[in-house]
């Protein structure tokens, strides 16, 4: 069953110089129990994608295409009807919770807000919920009292709090945006798996923003590259990684930390890819890659490659998918 469908999304924001397009015919879909994971670096449009879906786009921008949450186009919606939906239909996880928690607002009122706007419980009703939702991300009121605030826990006790407010309210899509980025690595872990454990148990649709490929191969089900407000690839995780078509996700794998047989980082520096993401303001013609790959042609900088069909539900966007698969 398809929760999510995104076809041709384009969000445009008018500049002194003209219309500037941030994001480009982005087509994605996720079904219920699936986690989708969005990679590419900073400044390539996954957060900007995610801001799309739950209608929090930043003021001048506009978008258009559809976003189908079980068949209602949000880009139709006013801003009432996302109000309604947002927290009941679709949660967001965003990346630093000290920034999506109110400081001065215990815990446990910030989780039961949602429970009380979206469900109308009464206040005791949303304290109990919230009660039972914190103990479900680890955070049980005999240790973390509702009276709590969020400068009293540590950086991963906060992000489960975010992700409780989140859940509260029984959604049936999860965007996390980057929810690990700040954490170390052991409690990278322990928030990962909770999110995949939260999906199992509620059926729920995960979209899962990050820039760590070994994050979505252990996590995701299905998973998109982008580049430049564009998709250059998607497909089933097993099979991207199997295949890697696209130059640019070649380049995000091998730019991964290896390891020994030992299980210890080498002391090899790491692979880069040179260059960086263009704006929006100075994008090539053609390819957006095109400066920063090995296998470019001409062709590349005259035209916009289009997404090709290579397997089941795999495509990527690269007019030489042949000479990168020979190149590896």
């Amino acid at each position: 069953m398809t929760l999510l469908s995104i076809e041709n999304l384009c969000v445009e924001l008018e500049g002194p110089n003209g219309v500037c397009r941030l994001l480009d015919q982005v087509n994605l879909s996720l079904s219920k129990g699936q986690c989708l994971g969005l990679v590419g670096e900073s400044g390539c449009g996954k957060s900007m994608t995610a801001m799309a879906i739950i209608g929090l786009l930043p003021q001048g921008m506009r978008a258009h295409g559809k976003i189908l949450l079980n068949g209602e186009d949000l880009l139709k919606a006013d801003e009432e009807r996302l109000c309604q939906l947002r927290g009941r239909k679709v949660a967001m996880v965003f990346q630093e919770p000290m920034t999506a928690l109110n400081p001065v607002v215990p815990i446990g009122r910030q989780v039961a807000e949602g429970l009380r706007l979206h469900l109308g419980l009464t206040r005791h009703e949303a304290e109990t919920r919230a009660s039972q939702t914190l103990a479900r991300v680890g955070l049980p009121v005999e240790r973390f009292a509702l009276s709590l605030f969020p400068h009293q826990l540590s950086g991963g006790q906060r992000q489960r709090v975010v992700i409780a407010m989140a859940l509260a309210c029984g959604p049936e899509i999860l965007v996390a945006d980057e929810p690990t980025t700040a954490l170390d690595v052991t409690v990278q872990a322990q928030i990962l798996d909770l999110l995949a454990d939260i999906i199992d148990e509620f059926g729920m649709g995960l979209v899962l923003i990050t820039h760590d490929l070994g994050v979505v191969a252990e996590t995701t089900d299905t998973m998109a590259v982008m580049y430049a407000g564009r998709l250059v690839e998607d497909g089933p995780t097993v099979e991207v990684f199997e295949r890697m078509a696209h130059p640019y996700t070649r380049g995000l794998f091998a730019a991964m930390p290896s390891h020994s047989s030992e299980g210890s980082t080498t002391r090899s520096p790491l692979t880069t890819i040179p260059g960086r993401v263009p704006d929006a303001l100075s994008r090539p013609a053609g390819c957006p890659f095109v400066t920063r790959c090995g296998f470019a042609t001409d062709l590349c900088s005259r035209e916009l490659p289009l997404m090709k069909t290579l397997g089941h539900r795999h495509n990527a966007a690269c007019f030489n998918i042949a000479h990168v698969e020979e190149g590896s």
